[in-house]
């Protein structure tokens, strides 16, 4: 969760402090409320700022200090309207920019926070903490290239916090860059050894790289630091999946149903395996179960349309895949199958825009090049389908280059 923790000290006493030797100037009275703020007097700093600003109604220093305070003590809306006083009084403020665009990103407003927080990280881009929060933000957004760029200059303005390098492992991660969220999210367990989220997400960046049993020790260790982590007893499933050892992984999901029967990823991952040892007729009910619990869980549909794909049942197989298409747009084989599925079904128009889809979506994928090529050809579009099939082809060689260049790479 995106918090404030703008001041982690921050502890509330109430009633008001009785100043003295006041200070006489606006300047002074921040210092003396910079160190009742330290002191974790809010109230009294409150007093000392709310002083400032009558002292000096052209201080964006003051009203950035009074927000502050406003914010801690859990009054966003008056907090909001001191940062927009600082910002009007001093554009190129960034701490006032900073502090109003966490609150937007608290009160739910994520375009306006993140625009505030870019304008901070503008004005001084040297500050670590922008450009975490910045990054963190377009993680939230699903951002992911922007906000590698930010947290790749966060890392190194501030090296040795561990939340910036499970950001940026999340945001390496979504990017693609698996082996570079594994190093980061290594860095964040090393710096952090008993943040639980960061050794659960390495332990999925080592599922990733086909390192399970490396994977089971990192979930093992969320384990020993949340024992009631649900996800984390799923994950070890999903790990024992991952390395085929078929018998424990569903020995593993059966026993966190028994205790969770309303966990729909494990229903789900349940399924899966089961499907693996053709037990067709119970991945059907795990998976069927799955999204009654979770109608939008894309993944379950598509399982369940290859199920009926091998069963020949291509009608429940074209509305599983119409299904997983609708909710997740972007699912390049889903729409591979579904363009295979309308093409058993007689539906070569149908088909042949379903397997175009798949290829816009998974280019470097040869098999919708070639079931295309099929499809046009018995449309008698000679000339498309030979295309089609040369595209595959060309999709083909490139994926045996690449696996040769893995075979042949210098082992370190």
């Amino acid at each position: 969760m995106f918090r404030l923790a703008l001041c982690a000290a921050l502890i509330l006493h109430l009633g008001l402090n009785a100043f003295e030797n006041a200070p006489d100037s606006a300047a002074a009275w921040i210092k003396k409320g910079q160190s009742l703020k330290a002191q974790g007097d809010a109230v009294g700093a409150l007093s000392a700022f709310q002083s400032a600003a009558s002292l000096d109604p052209k201080s964006a220093e003051a009203e950035d200090e009074i927000g502050f305070i406003l914010a801690a003590t859990n009054q966003p809306g008056e907090a909001i309207s001191h940062f927009e006083r600082a910002i009007a009084i001093d554009p190129a403020y960034s701490s006032a920019h900073y502090h109003l665009g966490v609150i937007c990103w608290m009160t739910k407003n994520p375009d306006r926070a993140i625009a505030e927080l870019e304008t901070a990280v503008r004005f001084e881009p040297g500050n670590g903490e922008y450009r975490y929060r910045l990054g963190a933000a377009y993680n939230d957004v699903n951002r992911f290239a922007e906000s590698v760029r930010e947290l790749s200059e966060a890392v190194k303005l501030l090296p040795d916090n561990g939340d910036i390098w499970n950001q940026f492992g999340l945001a390496r991660q979504r990017n693609g860059d698996i082996p570079g969220s594994v190093e980061a999210y290594r860095r964040a367990v090393e710096l952090q050894p008993s943040n639980a989220d960061a050794h659960n997400n390495l332990g999925l960046a080592l599922v990733s790289t086909r390192e399970p049993d490396a994977a089971i020790e990192q979930f093992k260790r969320v384990l020993e630091l949340t024992p009631d982590n649900t996800m984390a007893q799923v994950n070890i499933g999903f790990a024992y999946l991952q390395r085929a050892d078929l018998d424990k992984a569903i020995a593993q999901f059966r026993n966190v149903l028994a205790g969770h029967p309303e966990l729909a990823i494990a229903h789900y991952d349940l399924g899966v395996a089961l499907k693996q040892q053709d037990h067709l007729d119970e991945a059907t009910k795990e998976l069927s179960r799955a999204l009654e619990l979770d109608a939008d869980m894309a993944d379950a549909h598509y399982t369940l349309g290859i199920i009926e794909w091998q069963s020949g049942e291509f009608d429940a197989t074209v509305e599983h895949m119409r299904a997983a298409v609708r909710l997740r747009p972007d699912y390049g084989q889903a729409y591979f199958m579904l363009g295979t599925a309308l093409k058993q079904k007689g539906d070569l128009d149908g088909a042949a825009d379903a397997l175009r889809q798949a290829i816009r979506l998974t280019p470097e994928d040869p098999g919708p090049y070639n079931t295309l090529g099929q499809v046009l050809r018995k449309k008698g579009d000679e000339k498309a389908s030979k295309e089609a099939f040369e595209q595959g082809a060309r999709a083909k060689a490139r994926i045996d280059e690449q696996s040769a260049d893995m075979l042949h790479k210098p082992k370190n």
